[in-house]
C-alpha cells in the first residue's frame, strides 16, 4: 500500500512537469508569434509609408525645391529600406524617417502656397495617420518583446529557453539623437 501511493505519488509529478513542460513549451511559441507578428505589422506599415513619400517629396519640391537636405535624406533613408532584409535594420531606418517627415511639416511652415495644396494637405494627413499607426505599432512590439524576454529570463521557464535557445528581442529605442530638441531655426535656412 505504501509502494502504491509513492508510484502514485511519482507517477503525478511526473504527470506535472510534463503539463508545465508542455504548456510552458506552447507559450514560448505563442509569445514568440506575437512578437513576429507586431514586427511583421511595422514593416508592412512602413512600406505603405515608403509608397506615399516619392508623392509627398514631389508635392513638396514644387515649392521647396530640390535644393533641401531634409527632402535628399528621406531619399536615402527611403532607399536604404527597401534595400535591406533585415527586419530590426527597417524598423530603426523608419523611426529615422518619422524624424525627417516630422521635419518637413515644420518646414512647410516657410511656404504658405504649399500649406494651401489640396494634394500635399492629403498627403501630409495620409502620412501623419500612418506615423500615429507606427508609433502605435512600435509600442505594441515592444510589449509583446517585453512579454516574450520576461519569459526567457524568469526562473523556472529560462530553462526551457536555455534548452531551446531562445535569445531575447531587442526592443525599438528612439536613438539619442532624436531625443534632442528640433532645431526650427535651422530647418527653415533650408
Amino acid at each position: 500500500m505504501i509502494m502504491n501511493t509513492a508510484l502514485i505519488i511519482i507517477a503525478a509529478i511526473i504527470v506535472l512537469i510534463l503539463l508545465w513542460l508542455i504548456t510552458t513549451y506552447n507559450k514560448f511559441i505563442a509569445k514568440d508569434n506575437r512578437v513576429k507578428q507586431t514586427e511583421s505589422s511595422i514593416c508592412v506599415m512602413l512600406k505603405q509609408r515608403n509608397d506615399m513619400i516619392p508623392n509627398l517629396v514631389a508635392a513638396v519640391q514644387n515649392y521647396m525645391g530640390h535644393e533641401n537636405l531634409t527632402l535628399t535624406k528621406i531619399a536615402e533613408l527611403r532607399s536604404q529600406m527597401q534595400q535591406t532584409n533585415n527586419e530590426y535594420e527597417q524598423m530603426q531606418l523608419g523611426t529615422e524617417l518619422s524624424k525627417k517627415l516630422a521635419e518637413i511639416k515644420v518646414s512647410v511652415e516657410n511656404y504658405p502656397e504649399l500649406k494651401a495644396d489640396k494634394q500635399f494637405l492629403r498627403l501630409e494627413e495620409s502620412i501623419e495617420e500612418m506615423e500615429y499607426q507606427l508609433q502605435a505599432a512600435r509600442r505594441t512590439f515592444n510589449a509583446a518583446a517585453v512579454d516574450f524576454n520576461n519569459y526567457v529570463q524568469m526562473f523556472p521557464s529560462n530553462l526551457i529557453a536555455s534548452a531551446k535557445k531562445y535569445q531575447p528581442y531587442e526592443l525599438i529605442t528612439i536613438l539619442e539623437a532624436e531625443k534632442a530638441n528640433v532645431d526650427v531655426k535651422g530647418l527653415f535656412k533650408n
